[in-house]
């Protein structure tokens, strides 16, 4: 009987969780964090199985892929000046992936974290189809992963931008880049909210850090532990 219901209620808590945030604007109150933790919260008073929940949502999921690509419209609209800046957003994305590397394989052992746990975190600021992808040829945990991908996206959506002005980061097409290699889906749909050149911006780092994520990261794996 859930499984019918799964998906219906899944947008319900959300445009609830939405209507919420729209009354009480908080980084506690992100609407996609609030959703998780109300779902959590009843599939466990009623113990209600993941896989049902899974199978009752499947609709959402499959309308996942044709979300993202809709990034591409205000991408498409700030082409001009993406294309001006191009070199920078490409030299800054590679400098976010190998960043993110160096925390994943040099940084997080020095905490005390093994291979596998270093593997399912390199992958975690890009979108999760691509980061469960990169950890699982990297021979991670692809759940975890997951988890930390929607984990870094509520991080930016949430607090992304007030950290960034906090910092003293102004420049709407900064902000973009920044957004978009560290918090992917999430944080370009949040920072789309505010400035569409920073959502442009934000965009094409979100695919360029995708795309060199899954051709360097493996690289750079198999060259660490040779």
């Amino acid at each position: 009987m859930f499984i019918y219901i799964a998906a219906p209620l899944t947008l319900l808590l959300f445009f609830l969780a939405k209507k919420l945030y729209s009354i009480k604007p908080s980084s506690l109150l992100n609407p996609v964090l609030v959703t998780i933790f109300s779902l959590i919260l009843l599939l466990v008073i009623f113990q209600i199985p993941y896989a049902d929940y899974q199978k009752g949502t499947s609709i959402i999921t499959m309308l996942l892929e044709p979300a993202i690509v809709a990034l591409a419209v205000p991408l498409y609209l700030q082409l001009k000046l993406i294309r001006a800046k191009l070199k920078m957003i490409v030299l800054s994305c590679l400098l976010s992936v190998f960043v993110a590397f160096s925390c994943a394989f040099w940084v997080m052992p020095l905490l005390g974290a093994d291979s596998i746990i270093s593997a399912s975190f390199a992958g975690q600021s890009v979108t999760t189809p691509i980061a469960m992808e990169i950890s699982a040829n990297l021979n991670g945990i692809v759940s975890l992963t997951a988890a930390m991908v929607i984990f870094a996206g509520i991080i930016g959506g949430s607090i992304g931008l007030p950290f960034l002005r906090l910092c003293k980061v102004r420049n709407p097409q900064a902000v973009g880049v920044a957004i978009g290699c560290a918090s992917h889906a999430l944080g370009t749909a949040k920072i789309l909210e505010e400035n569409e050149e920073s959502g442009a911006f934000s965009s094409i780092a979100l695919i360029l850090c995708a795309i060199l994520s899954a051709l360097i990261m493996p690289v750079l794996y198999h060259w660490l532990i040779e």
